[in-house]
C-alpha cells in the first residue's frame, strides 16, 4: 500500500547566534535571535518529510499547501532509475508555486527507499562538500570601542568552527561611510583577515550592492586587495551595472569571478536575465528556490560553463538542504553557512571538518525531530 501525506504541521523556530549581527551594507545592527520556519508533511506509514518554508510564510499568510493531503509523495515526480529527473505534470505548476515543499516530498521518497536523499538527484561527484562561512559583517561599525581587529576575531572564531573559506562583507559606503575613506576601510578589513588567517584561507567579499553607482571604486577596492586572491565577488553592483563592472575590471586585468542572484529562484530568471548580467556564480536562495527548481538552474550553468553557490541565511535546514546538491552537481563550488544554531532537531551527521561537510548515511535528509503526533516539537 502506497503511503500517503496526512496531515502538515508549520512551527516557528527560535534559535541563536554566537553574537548580534553587525551591520552590512544596507542593514543595522540585528539581534543575536535566529529564526526559520520548520515545515513537516507526516505521512500515514510514520513518516516526515522536512523543509524550511520561511519565505513562503509571513505574518497573517497562511501557505496555500492543503492540496498535499492524501497525495503518495512519488507520484509528484518523474522517476528513471531511482533518480528523479522531473516534476510530475499534473504538479508541476503546484510545485513551482510552493518550491520549497519539494524537499520534505523528497526527504519522504528518499526515507521510503533507505537512501540518503541526494541519491535520488542524481550519481555522486564528491564525498565531502566544500563550505564557507558568511559571518564577517561590519564588525568594526558595531560601537566606538570596534576596530577593524573586530572582524579578524570573528575570522578566527569561524576556523575554530572548522571553516577554511571566509565570506568578507564590504560596500560601507552605500550607508555607514563617506566615500572614499569607506573603500579603504574594506581594503583595510580585507587585507587584516588575509594577514591574520594566512594564505591557506580562502578568502571572497560581498558587498550586498554596495558599490552601486560606485564602478571605478568597485575596481580600485578589486585591485587593492589582488594579494588576498578572492574566489569571487558577490553583488559588489546592481545587476544592471554587472556587464560595466566586467569590462571596467578587464580594462585592469582583474579577473576575479562575479556572483550574485541571490533574489532570483528560478531558471526562468536565468533564461531572461542572465545575458543582462553575466555572473560567472549563480547564487539563487536554496530556501526559496528548492531542489527541483536547482536542478534545473544548474543545467543552465552547465550550458554557460558557470557555477553555483546557493544562497542562505540563518537557516541551518538551508544548509542541509545546500549539501544534498553539492554532492551531485559538478557545477555546485560551496555551501554558505552562518553560526546559528537550533534545538527543534538533531543533525549529528552532518560533519563540518577542514573546510567541508560529509553527510550523513541515514535515509532521507537525516535530520529528526519530535514527531508532533506524539510529543510537542516545541513549546509555543
Amino acid at each position: 500500500m502506497m503511503a500517503r501525506i496526512e496531515a502538515i504541521a508549520l512551527y516557528e523556530l527560535v534559535g541563536r547566534r554566537q553574537s548580534l549581527i553587525a551591520p552590512n551594507a544596507y542593514a543595522g545592527i540585528r539581534p543575536a535571535e535566529a529564526r526559520e520556519n520548520l515545515l513537516l508533511l507526516l505521512s500515514d506509514d510514520g513518516l516526515y518529510g522536512i523543509t524550511n518554508y520561511a519565505h513562503r510564510w509571513r505574518e497573517g499568510v497562511q501557505p496555500e499547501i492543503g492540496w498535499v493531503i492524501g497525495l503518495n509523495p512519488r507520484e509528484l515526480f518523474i522517476w528513471r532509475g531511482g533518480q528523479v529527473v522531473g516534476r510530475a505534470p499534473a504538479y508541476a505548476e503546484h510545485l513551482r508555486a510552493a518550491s520549497p515543499l519539494d524537499v520534505a516530498f523528497l526527504d519522504l521518497c528518499a526515507q521510503q527507499e533507505g537512501v540518503p536523499l541526494w541519491r535520488l538527484l542524481g550519481d555522486p561527484v564528491r564525498e565531502r562538500i566544500p563550505a564557507y562561512d558568511s559571518t564577517l559583517y561590519f564588525e568594526d561599525l558595531m560601537d566606538t570601542d570596534s576596530s577593524v581587529e573586530s572582524v579578524v576575531a570573528r575570522a578566527l572564531q569561524a576556523l575554530e568552527r572548522g571553516h577554511r573559506t571566509l565570506k568578507i562583507k564590504v560596500g560601507r559606503g552605500l550607508k555607514w561611510m563617506p566615500w572614499p575613506d569607506c573603500t579603504e576601510r574594506d581594503v583595510e578589513v580585507c587585507l587584516a583577515v588575509r594577514q591574520a588567517v594566512g594564505p591557506n584561507i580562502a578568502l571572497m567579499v560581498d558587498a550586498n550592492k554596495g558599490y552601486a553607482g560606485y564602478i571605478e571604486d568597485a575596481v580600485d577596492f578589486l585591485a587593492e586587495t589582488a594579494s588576498c586572491n578572492f574566489v569571487f565577488a558577490e553583488e559588489l553592483v546592481e545587476e544592471d551595472e554587472v556587464l560595466s563592472l566586467r569590462k571596467a575590471m578587464q580594462a585592469q586585468g582583474i579577473a576575479i569571478p562575479l556572483a550574485g542572484g541571490e533574489n532570483a529562484a528560478s531558471r526562468a530568471w536565468c533564461d531572461q536575465f542572465w545575458t543582462g548580467c553575466p555572473y560567472d556564480i549563480l547564487q539563487m536562495d536554496i530556501c526559496r528556490t528548492g531542489l527541483m527548481e536547482y536542478l534545473e538552474i544548474a543545467a543552465f550553468a552547465r550550458e554557460h560553463n558557470i557555477r553555483l553557490a546557493p544562497h542562505n541565511f540563518g537557516s541551518q535546514i538551508g544548509v542541509y538542504e545546500s549539501l544534498q546538491l553539492g554532492a551531485v552537481l559538478p557545477e555546485y563550488l560551496y555551501c554558505e553557512c552562518d553560526d546559528s544554531e537550533f534545538d527543534g532537531y538533531e543533525a549529528s551527521g552532518y560533519v563540518l571538518q577542514e573546510g567541508a561537510y560529509a553527510l550523513p548515511s541515514k535515509p532521507g535528509l537525516g535530520l529528526t525531530t519530535p514527531d508532533p503526533r506524539s510529543a510537542p516539537l516545541l513549546e509555543m
